[in-house]
C-alpha cells in the first residue's frame, strides 16, 4: 500500500431524517459471533480408548474448533454529538416515541454506512454549568450495508448550545443554583429472530422490539437544593420543563426522590434524582 493510499478521518458526519450530524464518536457496528460445537479434547489430550481410561498430556497436538456456525446479527452501537442550534432534536423524537428511522454516516471521504430500520435503545442529555450540551444515544439496527460515503460537502455554521442557553423549570420547586442537569431515556429493544425467515434476511434481525421505556436523571443544585422530602409524601407527578433557546424543549411528567448532599472540601452539590412516570415525555 502506497502512503498515499492512505485516507485521514475526521469526527464524521451522521445523516438522521435528512438532518447533518456532526459526530464527535460514532461506533454503531455489526455483531455477529461463530458459534461452536466443543468437544471435550483438548490440544494435547490422548483420545481414550474406552470407558474408564484416563486423559493425558500424549505430546502431539488435535485439531480444535471444527464445527462451527454463525450467530445471528445486530447492529448496535453509540453516536455522540454536541446539541446545535442546527442539529436540534432528531434523536430526541425518535427516543421518546420508539420509532423507524435509518442512519447514513462518513467515516471519510470514501468510506460510509447505511443503517436501516434503527431505533434508538437509549438517550441520554447532559448539560453541566460552563460547559456544552451533549448527546450520546444507542442505537439498534435491523440492517447496515457499506456504502461510498461521498455526501454532500458540510460548510455550515453552526452555534453550539452552551449551559446558558438552557432554562429548567421545575414544579413547586424554587430557582437555586443548577449546576447541572441530565436525564437518561431507556427503551429495552429487543432484536426479534424468528425460524427460517432470518435465514430469509440473512440473519439479520426480523424486527427490534420496543419494551417498557424508562425515564431517569439528576439534578445538581449547588448548596442546600430541595427540602428533604419522601416519596409517600408525593400525591402527584410533577412537571419538569427544559428550554433549550433555538434547539428544543422538552417536558417531563416526574416523581422524585429523596434529597442527597454531600460534605467535602469543595463546593456544597446537592443531587436530587427524578424517575419518569406515565407519558413521562409527553405525547
Amino acid at each position: 500500500m502506497a502512503i498515499g493510499d492512505i485516507k485521514p478521518g475526521f469526527s464524521g458526519i451522521a445523516i438522521v431524517d435528512g438532518q447533518l450530524v456532526r459526530c464527535t464518536n460514532f461506533n454503531i457496528n455489526p455483531r455477529q459471533d461463530a458459534l461452536f460445537y466443543d468437544h471435550t479434547i483438548g490440544l494435547r489430550d490422548n483420545i481414550p480408548g474406552y470407558l474408564f481410561e484416563g486423559k493425558g498430556d500424549n505430546g502431539s497436538l488435535n485439531p480444535q474448533k471444527i464445527i462451527w456456525r454463525p450467530s445471528v446479527k445486530l447492529y448496535q452501537g453509540n453516536i455522540d454529538y454536541p446539541l446545535t442550534s442546527e442539529n436540534k432534536g432528531p434523536l430526541f423524537e425518535h427516543a421518546k416515541r420508539g420509532s423507524d428511522f435509518n442512519i447514513n454516516f462518513a467515516y471519510n471521504c470514501e468510506i460510509g454506512r447505511t443503517f436501516t430500520n434503527c431505533k434508538v435503545n437509549g438517550y441520554t442529555f447532559t448539560a453541566t454549568a460552563g460547559d456544552i450540551c451533549n448527546i450520546s444515544a444507542d442505537i439498534m439496527a435491523t440492517n447496515g450495508v457499506d456504502s461510498d460515503g461521498v455526501w454532500q460537502s458540510y460548510t455550515t455554521e453552526e452555534k453550539i448550545v452552551t449551559w446558558d442557553d438552557v432554562k429548567i423549570t421545575i414544579e413547586n420547586i424554587s430557582s437555586p443554583i443548577i449546576n447541572g442537569f441530565t436525564f437518561t431515556i431507556n427503551n429495552d429493544c429487543k432484536p426479534v429472530y424468528t425460524a427460517g425467515g432470518n435465514n430469509l434476511l440473512s440473519l439479520n434481525p426480523i424486527l427490534l422490539r420496543v419494551g417498557i421505556q424508562e425515564v431517569t436523571g439528576t439534578i445538581s443544585f449547588y448548596n442546600k437544593g430541595e427540602i428533604l422530602s419522601f416519596m409517600e409524601d408525593i400525591e402527584e407527578p410533577r412537571a419538569i420543563e427544559i428550554k433549550m433557546s433555538d434547539a428544543f424543549s422538552v417536558d417531563m411528567s416526574v416523581i422524585f426522590k429523596p434529597q442527597e448532599r454531600t460534605s467535602a472540601i469543595s463546593p456544597v452539590i446537592s443531587q436530587l434524582s427524578f424517575v419518569g412516570v406515565d407519558f413521562a415525555l409527553g405525547k
